[in-house]
């Protein structure tokens, strides 16, 4: 009786908590290219602004110079290395960007995703993928901050778990627009 009491109300929770998104969209009337999210509107991947027709890949687009912090381990990548952003274009959708010679391996394909209730396109995911025959990297995010972290320079901040020649690193990779 006791495991039947805990799977009722396991899916008590779990329908209370699908239908408050709902009530907060219920009276919410997005614009085309626009979702109801928790009762805000937001645009799809790939696009950004007021009226969701700014592409996101367009502020990415640059060189970067990168730094590397594995959290107390030496970085495998010292003196830092420079990466360039663009759009994938082609048959790739709207929302990915390739960042060139990414750890000094080669392209890396990223998705921006847009989780910003202001529309701003920050979130940048990347996938499993193996860009070189040394690295292989696991699923990782990261964030572009506009003015820099802490002010500044624009910067792309990413927690990236990677595999290079066998071992694993949990690294952070600063990437400092050029």
């Amino acid at each position: 009786m006791e495991k039947f009491t805990k799977i009722f109300f396991a899916a008590i929770f779990l329908i209370t908590i699908s239908s408050c998104d709902k009530k907060s969209c219920k009276n919410v009337a997005c614009s085309t290219g626009q979702e109801c999210y928790q009762g805000k509107c937001l645009c799809n991947d790939g696009y950004e602004g007021s009226d969701c027709t700014t592409l996101s890949s367009d502020k990415y687009t640059g060189s970067y110079q990168v730094s590397e912090n594995c959290g107390g381990s030496p970085p495998n990548f010292t003196g830092g290395y420079t990466v360039t952003v663009f759009p994938a274009g082609g048959s790739y959708s709207i929302n990915t960007i390739v960042l060139s010679n990414f750890l000094n391996a080669g392209n890396v394909y990223a998705y921006i995703q847009n989780t910003d209730p202001n529309n701003l396109g920050t979130t940048v995911y990347i996938p499993s993928q193996n860009p070189g025959s040394n690295v292989q990297i696991s699923a990782s995010y990261g964030t572009y901050y506009p003015a820099g972290s802490a002010g500044g320079v624009i910067e792309i901040i990413i927690n990236l778990n990677y595999t290079y020649q066998g071992y694993s690193y949990q690294c952070q990779e600063t990437m400092y627009k050029m």
